[in-house]
């Protein structure tokens, strides 16, 4: 087990390495930098100023040995200095990453709470009306693009049925908790709804191969009620494919918090991102790169580590 733990965080950084490797590089393609979006050239400074702002953020230098230079810094946990902002990288994410977590933790909780039962019910009656309709719901989740689903629901939900706040985390003045979950349910759940369409399919499939085994006869034949048979027998038995399906959904989750937080105004890392996209602000989309990779890294590892404990016929080497 130790063995395979410590294979699997080599593999983990072996893979980070490349995932920003090839970011930096493919971002240092991109013609021109910084220094054109903030101002920096033309009339705004002579040549020799111009070469001499490249020079002191290190863009004159090669690539590799920008990367290489940028690694190192990394490996002493300093991120570097934002161009945009003049603060450190560290900070800024500090100061997003809690709003991203709390969004995307309720887009997973909503995930779970909604898909699994769907799915397990279209297994348990496949066929039925109700099977019929979590397809129909599945399939508008996977094909519904993330904009038009935000656009829908503020229409609707915030200017027609003045439900839900379009905008923000709180209202101005207001830092309540209730406010909090009050302009936390809509964007989660358009995060959640295209990861959900996925989990009732997978939920439905997995379950559909053990709801029928012979063993689930046996738990009926003891007495047992069907919600005991059905959840904690035969769901156990299936919650293997299921946990993967979850877990796959989860960089999906991530990208979809990027949009959705930049639509609603969310002040998480993913409309972060997108903003230092925009300004081309290397350090900091390389941080932000970090610390997603970081994320999604680790849920796989975790994954992995479940499974032992979700079917003891897994050993690790």
């Amino acid at each position: 087990m130790t063995r395979y733990l410590y294979e699997r965080i080599l593999s983990a950084l072996l893979t980070m390495f490349f995932i920003t490797a090839i970011i930096y590089t493919l971002l240092s393609l991109i013609q021109g930098s910084a220094l054109n979006v903030l101002g920096g050239s033309g009339a705004e400074m002579s040549a020799a100023e111009y070469e001499a702002a490249r020079h002191a953020l290190g863009l004159d230098l090669p690539v590799w040995l920008r990367y290489v230079h940028w690694l190192r810094d990394v490996l002493r946990g300093d991120l570097g200095v934002s161009y945009r902002y003049g603060i450190p990288v560290g900070e800024i994410i500090a100061q997003r990453l809690g709003a991203s977590a709390l969004l995307v933790g309720a887009a997973i909780l909503f995930t779970l709470l909604f898909g699994l039962p769907v799915g397990v019910m279209a297994a348990y009656r496949p066929g039925s009306a109700w099977d019929r309709l979590s397809s129909f719901f599945a399939l508008a989740g996977f094909s519904a693009p993330r904009f038009i689903t935000c656009i829908a629901c503020i229409y609707v939900f915030s200017f027609k049925l003045r439900l839900m706040p379009a905008m923000g985390m709180h209202n101005v003045g207001n830092a309540s908790p209730v406010d909090l979950i009050h302009h936390l349910i809509m964007p989660s759940c358009i995060i959640a709804f295209g990861a959900i369409g996925y989990v009732i399919k997978q939920s439905r499939s997995a379950c559909l191969d053990v709801f029928h085994e012979d063993y689930l006869k046996t738990a009926r034949a003891k007495g047992l009620s069907e919600v005991e048979v059905i959840f904690k027998h035969g769901l156990r038995t299936a919650l293997a494919p299921i946990l993967t399906q979850i877990m796959v959904e989860v960089p999906e989750i991530v990208g979809s918090a990027a949009i959705v937080e930049k639509i609603f105004g969310w002040p998480g890392i993913g409309s972060l991102m997108l903003d230092a996209i925009r300004n081309r602000d290397m350090p900091l989309i390389m941080g932000v790169t970090l610390v997603i990779a970081f994320v999604v890294l680790i849920a796989n590892i975790l994954l992995d580590l479940a499974y032992g404990l979700l079917d003891p016929r897994v050993r690790y080497r």
